[in-house]
């Protein structure tokens, strides 16, 4: 996968883990699996985590290590209020990606079969 293609979909997951994580607290593993239903993509191996590790770094979630119900230890991940804020301050650019997304695949989608 391109660069900047890696780059595209790594902002959308880092919104879209933060998404999840309002709901309720995860494992990675979980986390994971969701975003892959939701992407209909499977990420890359170990990718989820690198960008987790990224958004401790970045204060946006915290991660707590328990034992799960068969005794492994697991990190489950929680939303920061920092990471609430990031979120919320997102809503301006979404709205106006969204805006010009269904066009650019309308157009690719032309380009494609015709």
């Amino acid at each position: 996968m391109p660069k900047k293609t890696e780059r595209i979909l790594r902002g959308m997951i880092t919104l879209y883990i933060l998404r999840l994580l309002i709901d309720q607290p995860r494992h990675g593993y979980e986390l994971e699996k969701l975003i892959n239903e939701k992407l209909e993509y499977r990420l890359p191996e170990g990718s989820i985590y690198i960008i987790l590790k990224y958004m401790i770094q970045k204060q946006l979630i915290s991660a707590e290590t328990i034992k799960n119900n068969k005794g492994q230890l697991v990190k489950k991940y929680h939303i920061t209020e920092k990471g609430k804020e990031f979120f919320i301050n997102h809503e301006k650019p979404l709205m106006a990606v969204r805006k010009v997304i269904d066009e650019l695949l309308q157009v690719i989608s032309q380009i494609k079969y015709h």
